[in-house]
């Protein structure tokens, strides 16, 4: 095994920094987040001088948006080693502080927006799910229960608005809006059982939101009047966006009277403005922020990582952006966007990125995206990219229940997980065989991709020689037991409140079937798939003497804010791998 390799693959990729956007205050400055520090942080970019500065010296477990007057930005910490106990701040962006509302009861924040000077968001905690404000000197105070998952997305003009699972109903989600000057909660959806999300407040006092109402599948941009309560679909001048046809809009916002809208279809995304393509490189964008004339942008693909971006005068360039090493950059051979036929004839859309070094290998990995509400996209992604530079080719399946090709495919993993997603990963690897990616195949995959590498390893055993499994769940009515409000929900919407499959389609239940060497990295303070039920299984591979490793890492919890914890369980992942491959 090449110690030093993989240590040189993990650290030339891992401490290669990124960069998100998170908006552009009133000096014109560039506020951003980034590990470039090797913790999640928050810094401005003056453009002019090209200097960068860091506003945070708290560990950022994530951020908001610029507030709409440019003068805050809020984020999050996580007060509880991992366990996403969390207390709300912000950056004050005129004296470059920040300001942490340190004694607030920790809850699991889920959307954050900054308005009026104020913080919104809501929290879920051991017994409830709710919206909060922040405000004052330490003011923290709980306006409304919801309990149901739910989010703010925005707050403008006297309204917080968001979306939630709010009639309960598995398959659908609502829009809601907390009106802060009567205190009145109200929930709206233009049609029973659609899936609406995403709201913003407009300059007329309209809701702007995505929703499939209109199609059953794939989304449509609608206005909301909360007024009247009537619904109409967004006209654009220009029809660019339109004959886009997009699946999904991940981001759209108003700017000077214009709406901006990123478009989203197959894993690739394009910018618009009324209508209008704004022409960007091939690949990811995150999000948008225009100002001083300027569009400025995150960007990615599959061979860089997050860089923020500007077009002006008709061209595209990069404002922040890591730079791979050479040979790293190299190793990326060919990245394929195909479908695959899946046994019950489903087609499944599958991301196939290739190695130049595979000849050295002859192996595949079959990558399985976490969620399992998310996907793989043309988007930078460590857990892939490190496996390329090894000398593997990646095939990565977004399996049913993947975001970003329609609601009808991603709704098909609900009351089914463990069942047809499983012969959609089952499906990739076959094809991966006989499109010759690799003589042997492996599986690896974080949080529900950890789950799937070990309900494959244990009900495919045939197909896969190797596996890692990474945060997985073990055990869904541990699992259960073990949640706060917001993942007791979870569970029961991914289930469709079919208590009765948790045990069935539980890894926990099919140790003994294990065949092929698997290594479990697990978080020691996971709060979303924690620890117990992964120690609980691996009692049982040890009692039926099966060949595993078990890494628990210190100090984290689900989500990784830390570079040295993120290179720490990718060189756990790789080291077994190399294992594997030399037998």
């Amino acid at each position: 095994m090449r110690l030093n390799r993989i240590t040189y693959v993990v650290e030339s990729i891992v401490y290669t920094p990124g960069y998100i956007l998170r908006g552009v205050d009133f000096k014109g400055r560039i506020v951003y987040q980034s590990m470039e520090v090797g913790v999640n942080s928050l810094g401005v970019f003056d453009e002019d001088v090209g200097e960068k500065k860091r506003l945070t010296s708290s560990v950022v477990h994530w951020s908001g948006e610029v507030s709409g007057d440019g003068r805050r930005t809020p984020f999050t910490v996580d007060v509880a080693k991992g366990r996403e106990l969390q207390v709300v701040g912000f950056v004050d962006l005129d004296k470059d502080k920040e300001f942490i509302y340190s004694n607030m009861n920790p809850v699991r924040v889920l959307g954050i927006a900054d308005y009026d000077g104020k913080m919104f968001f809501v929290g879920a905690s051991a017994e409830d799910i709710a919206i909060y404000i922040a405000e004052g000197g330490d003011n923290v105070e709980k306006l409304v229960k919801l309990n149901a998952i739910a989010r703010i997305s925005y707050a403008f003009k006297g309204l917080v608005v968001g979306e939630g699972n709010l009639r309960r109903d598995p398959r659908s989600s609502e829009i809601f809006t907390y009106n802060l000057g009567s205190g009145e909660l109200k929930v709206y959806t233009p049609k029973e059982g659609s899936v609406n999300r995403n709201p913003i407040v407009l300059s007329n006092g309209k809701i702007l939101f995505e929703t499939n109402a209109v199609t059953g599948d794939t989304n449509n941009l609608m206005l909301l009047d909360p007024e009247t309560g009537e619904f109409t679909e967004l006209k654009l001048l220009v029809k660019d966006l339109e004959n886009f046809k997009p699946v999904e809009y991940p981001f759209y916002r108003e700017f000077d009277g214009r709406i901006v809208v990123v478009g989203k279809k197959y894993g690739r995304s394009r910018i618009f403005i009324d209508g209008k393509l704004v022409e960007t490189p091939e690949g990811t964008i995150a999000n948008v922020y225009v100002a001083n004339n300027k569009i400025y942008y995150t960007y990615t693909n599959l061979t860089k990582p997050a860089r923020i971006m500007v077009f002006e005068n008709r061209s595209n360039r990069e404002l922040l952006g890591g730079k791979l090493p050479k040979d790293i950059e190299d190793s990326f051979s060919s990245i394929e966007f195909t479908w695959v036929k899946s046994p019950d004839g489903l087609d499944i859309p599958v991301y196939v990125v290739k190695s130049r070094k595979n000849n050295e290998k002859n192996v595949f990995v079959v990558y399985i995206h976490g969620g399992p509400w998310s996907e793989v996209a043309d988007a930078w992604t460590p857990m892939i990219s490190v496996l390329i530079a090894m000398g593997y080719n990646v095939v990565a399946p977004n399996f049913r229940g993947s975001t970003g090709y329609g609601e009808r495919f991603r709704l098909m993993d609900i009351g089914d997980p463990g069942g047809g997603d499983l012969l959609d990963v089952e499906a990739t690897t076959k094809w991966g065989f006989e499109n010759k990616l690799g003589e042997k195949a492996f599986i690896w995959g974080y949080s529900y991709g950890g789950y799937m590498t070990l309900w494959a390893m244990f009900n495919k055993p045939e197909l896969y020689s190797c596996g890692v499994a990474g945060a997985p769940v073990a055990d869904w009515e541990e699992m259960y037991e073990l949640s706060d409000a917001m993942f007791r929900e979870f569970i029961k919407m991914l289930f469709d409140n079919k208590k009765e499959l948790w045990k069935e389609r539980s890894p926990s239940t099919k140790a003994s079937h294990l065949r092929a060497p698997l290594a479990i990295i697990q978080p020691q303070n996971d709060s979303r798939t924690p620890l117990k039920p992964v120690l609980n299984l691996v009692y049982k591979l040890i009692e039926h003497g099966k060949t595993f490793q078990l890494h628990v890492v210190s100090g984290i919890g689900h989500a990784i804010t830390s570079l040295d914890k993120l290179a720490e369980v990718l060189t756990y992942m790789l080291s077994f791998i190399e294992q594997c491959t030399e037998g």
